[in-house]
């Protein structure tokens, strides 16, 4: 499940700092967070074989800080699951690029479904997967190697507090930036 994953996550860099995203579909369309974007003029990918590639900024939705990306080409990309099938407890993976450490692996468990992010809204998987700045806008999937979710905040002090959009929430929010079904 890893070694596939990891072909449908890239590094995302800016002028001053490198997140992570993750392919949702062939067609080089690609989310990462709207945070690893925010007042940055030039953006770029570094996919898995280490191809630096230019990226366009299709849409933001600032609320959910998610981004759209769009890079020429066709690549591997994820499948997003269904977020009423997630369960606490079930095993899951996070891949990025904490500290600009290329394409980490890091494990857990689900740890709470449901919970409010800081912009209110009640789409947020608790996991105690570690993640560290770099791991925004990377993926956490499940066993079958699906993402569902979007690595976004940690709690400061915390340890092992690490919260994903779920990927419901994704679908909705890049679907209504495209103006289109990217996502099925």
């Amino acid at each position: 499940v890893i070694e596939m994953s990891l072909k449908s996550v890239v590094a995302v860099r800016t002028e001053s700092s490198v997140g992570s995203g993750f392919f949702i579909n062939s067609d080089g369309y690609l989310v990462t967070n709207y945070h690893v974007l925010q007042g940055k003029d030039t953006v770029s990918i570094q996919t898995y074989d280490k191809r630096q590639i230019p990226a366009e900024i299709i849409g933001i939705d600032k609320l959910r800080d998610l981004a759209l990306l769009k890079v020429p080409g066709t690549f591997d990309y994820l499948k997003l699951a269904d977020s009423e099938s997630l369960q606490v407890g079930r095993k899951v993976i996070a891949i990025g690029n904490p500290l600009g450490l290329s394409f980490t692996v890091t494990e857990g468990i689900i740890s709470g479904l449901d919970r409010e992010g800081p912009n209110g809204l009640e789409e947020y998987i608790q996991t105690d997967v570690s993640l560290n700045p770099g791991n925004s806008g990377g993926p956490l999937i499940n066993d079958q190697g699906e993402a569902v979710g979007i690595n976004n905040f940690k709690i400061g002090d915390a340890e092992s507090l690490g919260f994903a959009l779920e990927s419901d929430s994704i679908k909705e929010s890049i679907n209504s930036i495209a103006g289109e079904t990217l996502i099925q």
